[in-house]
């Protein structure tokens, strides 16, 4: 360990340098994975954060629920079928009417209130409490001005509700969720016929002819275009990842190629190869955890100044995942340098000495 610090002492702005490179690299890595979950989050939360556990939808559908059409005759075949617990589910995206005739648009998710779980609302009322034009809505509409008992106008249909409770984590392809009971009518103001998206249910799988049982994971991943959008960001990432390595590895193999003469000098005075390549490794894991804490300040503190509408997540497990891979593949290319310590003659080095 001496020998790591000294030589880190010794050469600091070279060190530094690396410093700064791993320090950036770190930074895109955590900013790319937050915003990709982020996105996916904005996208699908409503979806992760169902009060069941499976959906049942048109098999046609390729298991995107928003392609899922079931009539109410279908409805009933598939309720008979399941626990008293299951209730459909309709989704429908409009507009509500602003402030100064903005819009806001709005995804409902229109249920049995009488038998969909109650979700565990932020204030106000559950599902199991909702009456006559009452909704439970997502929290992300009080930026936009809205408190607990304010009237919100539908622009297509033109209906006046009620904010009964805010709940937390529900979006809809970027647009706040608003459940509602089918009383309200809510799935039928683009048309008189009314349809289905699913059955939603809590309970054991049940396979039926001609539907597909999801659960909620399955939902999300099939979603239009979430596959590609995560696949493009994890591309970037592995890019990423693979750029980090190759910096460390060359970098720290240059440098032990350098001190190939002090090494060799070292091993002469009864220095083992093991000592060497510790103080190699230490060096790796000295600069990418003071890289990490560095990025992870960076990071922060960008966080603070996002514009509140961008979709960005991140967490501690995050973190500590990426930084633990970060560290595992520098220790990885770090052992290119060791081999070729190994490979060191000390008479053969100690004769190149001038």
């Amino acid at each position: 360990m001496f020998l790591a610090f000294k030589e880190l002492k010794r050469s600091k702005l070279r060190y530094t340098l690396l410093g700064l490179i791993m320090v950036a690299i770190l930074f895109l890595l955590f900013f790319i994975t937050g915003l990709a979950n982020g996105l996916s989050y904005a996208d699908s939360s409503s979806l992760e954060n169902l009060a069941t556990e499976y959906a049942i939808i048109d098999e046609e559908s390729d298991g995107a629920i928003i392609n899922s059409e079931l009539a109410p005759e279908q409805a009933d075949t598939i309720q008979k079928k399941l626990d008293d617990k299951s209730s459909p589910l309709a989704i429908t995206m409009s507009e509500l009417v602003g402030e100064q005739d903005d819009k806001i648009g709005v995804v409902y998710f229109s249920v049995n209130t009488e038998k969909y779980p109650n979700m565990g609302v932020l204030e106000g009322k559950d599902i199991s409490e909702l009456s006559g034009n009452e909704v439970i809505v997502s929290e992300s509409l009080k930026k936009d001005g809205y408190e607990l008992g304010d009237k919100i106008e539908d622009k297509t249909s033109g209906k006046t509700m009620t904010i009964a409770g805010f709940i937390e984590k529900q979006t809809y392809t970027f647009l706040p969720v608003i459940y509602a009971d089918f009383e309200l009518g809510m799935h039928k103001i683009f048309t008189d016929k009314p349809s289905y998206n699913a059955i939603v249910y809590t309970g054991s799988k049940v396979t039926i002819e001609e539907y597909d049982t999801m659960t909620k994971e399955e939902l999300v991943k099939s979603m239009p275009g979430y596959t590609e959008t995560q696949g493009s960001f994890m591309v970037m990432k592995l890019f990423m990842f693979i750029i980090s390595g190759f910096v460390s590895t060359v970098f720290f193999y240059v440098i032990t190629i350098q001190k190939t003469s002090q090494f060799g000098v070292l091993k002469a005075v009864g220095a083992n190869t093991k000592y060497i390549a510790k103080s190699i490794m230490i060096q790796v894991v000295l600069l990418t955890v003071i890289s990490l804490v560095f990025s992870v300040l960076a990071i922060t503190g960008m966080v603070q100044v996002l514009p509140e509408g961008m979709p960005f997540k991140t967490s501690a497990a995050l973190i500590l995942s990426t930084g633990a891979l970060f560290l595992g593949l520098n220790l990885a290319g770090s052992l290119l340098s060791v081999f070729k310590v190994t490979k060191i003659d000390a008479l053969e080095a100690i004769g190149k000495v001038e």
